[in-house]
């Protein structure tokens, strides 16, 4: 007994790292009413989650599952029932004797009433730790000043299976250390709004040469395993799978979380990465399923937003497999938004169907809206954008419009070009959506200077 008692009193409390949220629950007419509190720890600690609606006090306590894929523990407490767009504070325990911070977060509103009647956001994909330092300070502050409601990351999660390629690790096991620090240094932005994730191929697997020469770490690290552990999505409350894919609302927006890596026929990763992976199911009927439920919600929710990595467009090209699995549903049950990344870049597409513009209008346009961002910052982006930004750094502007000239346009590859309406390849950016139950505003905001630079309003 002593012992035990000595061992829960070394506990403390910054072994309870890399907290983040997520929405979770649902109250049965689609609206989120619980929140998931994830964080790790380095042993097999028995935790809990204290919360209430005020700091001092949390008098309301659900204890978190764990698991271990490889050698340290993932831990995740739903805490159920909450007061719909309530502000609440949470703390983590072990054993009564170790505890976090206090931190704290917001309840989603219920749609169609007055506060559920709009949603701000973040959405972007590909961030690092590499050059995504001025991505996460403009999250910190949009978080922390209730800027944004949620982000929604459309893959490429903090690039672990590059860390090989990092000073110092080329011979050295890097992989789990990488994500632990990616996912520490999301920390701040995280525990205080829903962190909302789909796959990239980032994600996929540890194909480092520690890795490939290692049967046990080629076993435990692949096929999403570290992606599937770490987060705790709302796929068991929309019909989902693990993390692959999955569904939610948050006030008049249903956002459709999608695998563009493994989740219909012939995918990019559909059957391997590096190592093999996919097998998660029939990802298609699912989605078939949740648009006809998310249409005859549209008097609450008047926004179908569908995410995921690989872009259906860039450049004026297709992916084929991609456009035939899933752009006639999205035609079909009016989406209205298409978010990817994958590309370090930005790119607008006008109102797109088949390859063919459709409008260039964004007033009810009657077709999907293909928006990439794959450059909020990461360890593969180009030696030329890290010099372009260190000028503005300094206080240089580059030219905005030179991410627009013909001269660029010209260097992408052959296909429908007239489809683009505007592309920038120089800069670090998220999306910025502020959304209510009229109008869809959509701002791509260059995080190094925080300047808007580009924007549409969808109408209904």
């Amino acid at each position: 007994y002593l012992l035990l008692l000595l061992g829960a009193a070394l506990v403390r409390a910054d072994d309870f790292t890399q907290i983040h949220t997520a929405l979770a629950g649902t109250d049965g007419s689609g609206n989120s009413n619980a929140m998931s509190i994830s964080f790790q720890t380095e042993s097999d600690l028995p935790a809990a989650v204290r919360f209430g609606k005020a700091a001092d006090d949390l008098s309301m306590q659900v204890p978190s599952t764990s698991s271990s894929y490889y050698a340290t523990y993932d831990h995740h407490a739903v805490l159920p029932d909450l007061d719909p767009g309530t502000q609440y504070f949470y703390q983590i325990v072990s054993d009564g004797s170790a505890s976090s911070s206090v931190n704290s977060f917001s309840s989603a509103p219920l749609s169609g009433t007055d506060r559920g009647s709009s949603v701000n956001f973040a959405v972007f994909g590909d961030l690092g730790m590499v050059n995504g330092d001025s991505t996460r300070k403009y999250l910190t502050s949009q978080a922390s000043s209730s800027g944004i409601d949620l982000i929604f990351h459309v893959g490429d999660v903090g690039y672990a299976d590059d860390s090989f390629l990092h000073a110092g690790c080329y011979a050295r096991f890097c992989y789990e250390s990488a994500w632990n620090e990616f996912m520490d240094a999301m920390e701040p932005i995280a525990s205080k709004v829903p962190w909302m994730t789909t796959p990239g191929n980032h994600e996929a697997d540890c194909h480092d040469p520690s890795c490939m020469l290692s049967a046990d770490k080629r076993d435990k690290l692949s096929n999403f395993t570290a992606y599937n552990s770490r987060f705790r999505m709302p796929s068991e409350e929309s019909g989902g799978v693990m993390n692959m894919w999955h569904s939610f609302n948050y006030g008049p927006v249903h956002f459709i979380a999608l695998d563009l890596e493994t989740g219909f026929p012939g995918a990019a990763e559909e059957k391997r990465y590096v190592l093999k992976c996919g097998g998660f199911g029939d990802q298609i009927a699912w989605l078939e399923e949740d648009l006809k439920a998310a249409v005859e919600s549209r008097k609450e929710r008047p926004w179908i937003v569908a995410g995921g990595h690989h872009p259906m467009y860039n450049g004026g090209s297709v992916d084929k497999k991609m456009q035939a699995a899933i752009e006639p549903l999205l035609a079909k049950y009016g989406v209205d938004v298409f978010f990817t990344g994958h590309v370090h870049s930005y790119e607008r597409d006008y109102p797109t169907l088949n390859t063919t513009t459709v409008v260039k209008s964004y007033e009810a346009p009657g077709v999907p809206t293909h928006v990439m961002i794959g450059g909020p910052g990461n360890d593969e982006m180009n030696e030329g954008m890290r010099r372009i930004l260190d000028d503005i750094e300094a206080g240089v502007k580059s030219d905005p419009s030179r991410a627009r000239t013909d001269e660029w346009l010209s260097g992408l590859s052959a296909g429908n070009r007239d489809m683009i309406a505007v592309v920038d390849k120089e800069h670090y950016g998220v999306g910025r959506v502020e959304a209510n139950m009229t109008h869809f505003k959509f701002e791509y905001v260059q995080t190094t200077d925080e300047v808007v630079y580009d924007g549409f309003v969808l109408t209904q």
